[in-house]
């Protein structure tokens, strides 16, 4: 049976088709050889997706809430435990070669891989929404500043428009957009922080609000736990095992913690975290708007991209660019609500609901058998796995009860997306350890 076709006798159990179509990011097979890249492309991908101006918002947060020194080290673990989570889970969507949904269904069961597809959908819209929010208020500002006058509507459809073009085309396209946007955002970045240095402005600012560094590290996390988890959405196109891991390593660990040092740095060096304030105060405001455009665009591109992936294993009859459409414009709808002033709310949700997913089926790959995460197993699979699933909502639920945005009942770790992690792995050991058949499909 090849590809196309076992995605047929997967999706049709009970209702769908898939068929071949001129823009195919291969949502419902393994990616064919052709199309594989090398782990500097995967990491350019990563890096890409990583700066963003959402990071620039966290690191604000962080220096509101804790010291200097103590936001670097909640920066470092939290990027350096999200580069492993990725680096876990990129490895297993190489081993399946197919996307994060499809590879969830070995542990899930159709039926419950589904549910995290919806789930993790209707997470990224909600992501997109926050990204795309950000892109327009400070696209408004940056033009104004040139006396060109726009909207924040006019700003919000236009940027989400130029991602939601990319997402459409997957993962490829997201790639050779990465190749030409990381060098010339990495350089005008290091060019503004070099001139920052000597930007006199205010004293950094008091803390405000006090984390605790267990906090700050969930937040460093949360903000692309999401992604971690997700990974084996853009590691199924690596050339090889090495590639797959070594991608998402070097993207998270660099990627993910660049852009928050950078805030965190600016804040110390001139008393703002705004680094289009800064860029257009030294002179270099076309620079800051170029660097707006290609952070938002590869970021939100991605969050698009995972999105359709997850609502074509929900909706496959449904081709993946519609779905892309019509998440665009929910997402736009959302952002026109001012979701921006639920983020730290937002990212917490993503962090005790996601998380705890991949605990699962890091737990079947590297503990139990790591041969139940191939592509032919998964088309094999029943309806239901409870064993999964409760272990999903296990992890949830305890995570739910250590995170102090929550129920805060105890402490674990002091990072709540990794005790959801450790809680739902674990169980699932001992679930599968007490109870070794094989869940019946109901």
């Amino acid at each position: 049976m090849d590809g196309t076709m076992a995605a047929e006798a997967y999706v049709n159990k009970p209702e769908a088709t898939h068929s071949h179509k001129k823009i195919d990011d291969f949502e419902l097979e393994p990616i064919p050889e052709k199309a594989k890249r090398s782990w500097w492309v995967i990491s350019l991908i990563w890096l890409a997706i990583g700066i963003d101006i959402s990071g620039l918002f966290l690191g604000s947060i962080l220096s509101s809430g804790i010291g200097f020194e103590d936001a670097l080290l909640a920066t470092f673990i939290g990027s350096g435990l999200l580069a492993i989570i990725a680096m876990l889970c990129a490895n297993i969507g190489f081993q399946a070669g197919v996307s994060t949904p499809l590879v969830s269904s070995a542990v899930f069961g159709r039926n419950g891989g589904k549910i995290l597809g919806f789930i993790n959908g209707i997470s990224l819209v909600g992501w997109f929404a926050f990204q795309a929010d950000f892109f327009a208020f400070i696209m408004v500002d940056a033009l104004a500043k040139y006396d060109i006058i726009i909207s924040h509507l006019t700003a919000l459809i236009g940027g989400s428009v130029l991602m939601m073009m990319t997402a459409i085309y997957g993962v490829r396209a997201l790639g050779k957009l990465s190749t030409y946007s990381v060098p010339l955002m990495v350089t005008l970045i290091t060019i503004g922080l070099f001139m920052a240095a000597d930007y006199q402005g205010g004293a950094a600012p008091s803390i405000e609000d006090p984390l605790t560094l267990g906090q700050a590290i969930s937040f460093v996390m949360s903000i692309w736990i999401l992604a971690a988890v997700a990974a084996p959405d853009i590691a199924r196109y690596a050339k090889t095992r090495r590639d797959a891991i070594l991608g998402a390593g070097i993207g998270f660990l660099v990627g993910n913690s660049a852009i928050i040092l950078i805030a965190l740095i600016l804040t110390k060096m001139t008393g703002t975290d705004d680094l289009v304030e800064v860029f257009f105060t030294l002179g270099l405001g076309m620079a800051a708007i170029i660097v707006l455009v290609f952070a938002q665009w590869t970021t939100n591109s991605s969050n698009l991209t995972s999105g359709g992936l997850c609502m074509s294993m929900v909706l496959p009859k449904i081709p993946r660019p519609v779905l892309v459409v019509i998440m665009t414009i929910v997402g736009i709808g959302i952002a026109q609500l001012g979701m921006v002033n639920k983020f730290t709310d937002f990212l917490m949700l993503l962090s005790v609901t996601i998380a705890p997913a991949a605990g699962v089926y890091i737990v079947q790959y590297y503990v139990l058998d790591s041969t139940k995460m191939s592509f032919e197993n998964i088309q094999q699979v029943p309806a239901w796995m409870f064993k999964g699933l409760a272990s999903w909502a296990f992890g949830t639920a305890f995570s739910a009860c250590t995170a102090p945005e929550f129920f805060n009942l105890f402490s674990f770790t002091s990072i709540s997306a990794l005790d959801g992690i450790l809680a739902a792995g674990v169980i699932y050991l001992a679930l599968m350890k007490l109870s070794p058949s094989s869940d019946k499909e109901l």
